[in-house]
Order: structure tokens, then C-alpha cells, then sequence
């Protein structure tokens, strides 16, 4: 995905120190591209960093243990992310973690060798900081043993929430997903002092549950930021009109409701009419069935499934696209939908609350039950000139919001507590 916090020149004020958990960072490395609870984590980052008077410390939870690392090593792991700096060679450790991927294991050899402090699974590492704040932005690492450990020291604990999916839809969660994000949220309600949500509609759905189990949400609740795009974009140079859909390919983003339309255009249109579908996204889960529709339908013209594109590959696909097709029967936020408006790239999605909350009237809305208005849409749009589509729509972009604007609110709601 596209402009979720890649820049690490966020430079807004942030008057607290910090411990900013990385969990979730470390466990990604060597699996592609970022995802949108990635780049979030790694925007947060960039914020931490961006603040030379306040002290910032960042912890992370390898195979053997916790780690921490001082502002030093937190540069150099960020620089390591970036590929700036190569991964340096796996650890005695890291070759005896049979279940550890290699290049996790790099990852985590590396953090052993910037680390200040180490320590077991079963408590907290020497922390170097007397009052602050520890910041929880990726679900990651939400434990007994690191929640109780930090108000034991004394510091603030600050959980961004992404979404509680797993609960209002745990038929497309994976065995075991919906008993263990219940644990982390149940012990998040008990343990936090602020709850960030990335929309209101997150905010009250959390509020729902935090008081179903008897607790009140000290909240706050800001809009997740995207990068500006200043420069000239080329489109993908392919002539024939196409739609892109990005996302994993698991059941609750409705990837088999796509394939349905294709299948109906196919059989109505001609195949020099018949615009071309890009699915963008890595296999998840649950979702043998479309795994074995999409690998019968291999070598079809109309269809493209891309897992390994990078930033500019992909803002160049959406950019030069017809339309980014949003068929999510539920999203935390969703990046990609607000990456498209910037670009006056016409977006067709789902009714869904947050939805309306990010980009209000920019989109057409298509109840999921219709097929035949999202087919009449798409054929619609494939029939434009793409210059005079996108020139249209950006006529009506929606507010885009800032990264700057969102740390300002998290900024200070978290001054609060002191």
C-alpha cells in the first residue's frame, strides 16, 4: 500500500518519552511489502524519531526474549527496513530457531547486536526512563508479562487500535484468531491509560466492547495520515482500460465477488471490450476455494494477481487504473481507497461506515448484494477516457488527512496524562 507513513521526515512536536514497541516491525521482515498495520507502526516510528529533546527507546520481542534498543539503534534498524543498510548475518540463536524464518532471524540477530538491554520472555529489560509513555500501535506483543511490566515502571501505556474485525466478523478469522485478539483487547481495557483509535467508527466499536466487559475508554480518535503526492505520476502505459483491487486475498475482502463479475462481463462482453482485472495482494487464509479459482484462471487475459509490487510499481498501476474496486465486507481504515481519491482515481466500494467517514461522497457506493450495479459501473467507467476520469474526479477529492495532523492529536491527548 501507498503513503501510509513511508517518509521518516515527521518532524511534529511529540513532548513525552517514549518506549515504542516494534513487535510488529521485526515479525514482518522478509515478507514483502509493508501492509497498512506496518506502515502505521513504521509512520510512528518516523514520529519517534523525529524528536531529538525527548528520549525515545524502542523494544521489540525476538525468540529469545525482549530486546531494547536506545535512539541510536533504533535509526540503524529503521535504515535496515528501508534497505538502506543490509541485515547482518544470523546469530548462533537465530540458526538454532528452527521455526524462525531466515530472515527474521537476521532481523533479530541484528537487534541482539544494537540492543542496551536484553532480558528473558518473562519480564522487562532495564529501562532507562523514570516517567513517559510505552506505545503500542501494531497488536503486537500485547502481553501479561509486557503491560503489567511498564505500569509496574511507572510509564503510561498508549494502545492504537486498528479495527476489532476479529470480533464483529470472526467467521473469516483464522482458527484461534478471535480467542487470542479477545485476550489482547480484554487485557488492553484493563491495562491502557489511553486508547488511540485510527476513526470514529473504530472508537465506538471498541467503546462497545470495552464496556461490555466492564470498562471505560479514555480515548482518542484521529484519522490515519497519507503522504502527499507532489509528483508527476506515469500511468501503466497499458492501453486496455483496467480496475485494480488491492488487498490480501482473504475472505472478508470479498475477492470471489470480483471473480463473479469478471465471469458475467466475460460471457456479455467482447474480449477486445473487456476490461482487465489486478488483484494486488499476498495469499492470506481460509480461502482454498478462490485459491483454486484463481489458479484455474491462470493465464486468462483479463486477470493479473500481483503480490511483490512496491510503492512506485503500485501508485503507478492505481494511477493509470479505471477504478480501485473496494469489495470489503468490513475495514479498520483502508489506505488504499484514500490513495485512489488523492489520485482522482473513482473508487467503488462497500457502504460501509468508515467508508463514509473517510471520503464521504467520493465514491460509489454499491450494496455487495447488487452485482449488477457494480458490473454497470465498472463497464461505465471502462468506457471513459482515463484522462477525463481522473480529471473529473479529482474535481471532487475529499480532504486527505495528514500524518502532521494525526500525531498533533496523539500528541496531545497523551500530554494529558501527566
Amino acid at each position: 500500500m501507498l503513503g501510509a507513513g513511508t517518509n521518516p521526515d515527521i518532524t511534529t512536536s511529540r513532548d513525552f518519552p517514549v518506549v515504542l514497541d516494534i513487535t510488529r516491525l521485526v515479525s514482518r521482515v522478509g515478507l514483502g511489502p509493508m501492509t497498512g498495520v506496518d506502515r502505521v507502526e513504521f509512520a510512528y516510528l518516523n514520529w519517534c524519531l523525529g524528536q531529538d529533546r525527548t528520549p525515545v527507546f524502542c523494544l521489540a520481542r525476538t525468540a529469545d526474549g525482549y530486546v531494547l534498543l536506545d535512539r541510536k539503534g533504533a535509526i540503524q534498524f529503521r535504515e535496515r527496513l528501508l534497505g538502506l543498510q543490509p541485515w547482518g548475518s544470523r546469530d548462533l540463536r537465530a540458526k538454532l530457531g528452527f521455526k524462525t524464518p531466515k530472515a527474521r532471524g537476521a532481523a533479530e540477530s541484528d537487534l541482539r547486536r544494537l540492543a542496551i538491554a536484553r532480558s528473558g520472555k518473562t519480564s522487562l529489560p532495564d529501562i532507562p526512563m523514570q516517567n513517559g509513555v510505552y506505545l503500542n500501535t501494531g497488536h503486537s506483543n500485547l502481553t501479561e508479562a509486557t503491560l503489567n511490566g511498564f505500569r509496574g515502571l511507572g510509564l503510561k501505556v498508549v494502545v492504537l487500535i486498528h479495527d476489532m474485525i476479529p470480533l464483529d466478523w470472526p467467521e473469516f478469522q483464522r482458527d484461534g484468531t478471535v480467542q487470542s485478539f479477545e485476550r489482547k483487547m480484554k487485557l488492553v481495557a484493563a491495562k491502557s491509560d489511553l486508547i488511540i483509535t485510527n476513526s470514529a467508527d473504530t472508537q465506538q466499536r471498541a467503546k462497545h466492547y470495552f464496556e461490555r466487559w466492564g470498562r471505560q475508554i479514555n480515548s482518542v480518535s484521529s484519522l490515519l495520515g497519507v503522504e502527499s503526492v507532489s509528483e508527476k505520476i506515469p500511468n501503466s502505459g497499458n492501453n486496455r482500460p483496467y480496475f485494480v483491487s488491492i488487498g490480501t486475498i482473504e475472505p472478508r475482502k470479498n475477492h470471489a465477488f470480483l471473480l463473479d463479475i469478471w465471469s458475467q462481463l466475460e460471457a456479455e462482453m467482447s474480449p477486445a471490450e473487456l476490461p482487465n482485472l489486478h488483484l494486488v495482494g499476498r495469499r492470506g487464509w481460509n480461502n482454498e476455494e478462490l485459491f483454486k479459482r484463481l489458479d484455474g484462471l491462470r493465464g486468462t487475459p483479463w486477470l493479473r494477481e500481483q503480490n511483490d509490487l512496491d510503492d512506485v510499481g503500485l501508485r503507478r498501476l492505481l494511477a493509470g487504473s479505471h477504478g480501485l474496486l473496494y469489495p470489503s465486507f468490513a475495514e479498520g481504515f483502508g489506505f488504499p481507497s484514500i490513495e485512489a481519491a488523492q489520485l482522482g482515481v473513482p473508487v467503488i466500494c462497500g457502504d460501509l461506515a468508515i467508508h463514509h467517514e473517510v471520503l464521504s461522497d467520493y465514491p460509489v457506493y454499491a450494496d455487495l448484494q447488487d452485482i449488477y450495479l457494480w458490473k454497470k459501473t465498472i463497464v461505465e467507467q471502462a468506457k471513459q477516457r482515463h484522462k477525463d476520469l481522473i480529471h473529473a474526479n479529482k474535481a471532487k477529492t475529499p480532504r486527505i488527512p495528514k500524518w502532521s495532523e494525526h500525531f498533533q492529536a496523539v500528541n496531545a491527548a497523551v500530554t494529558k496524562l501527566f
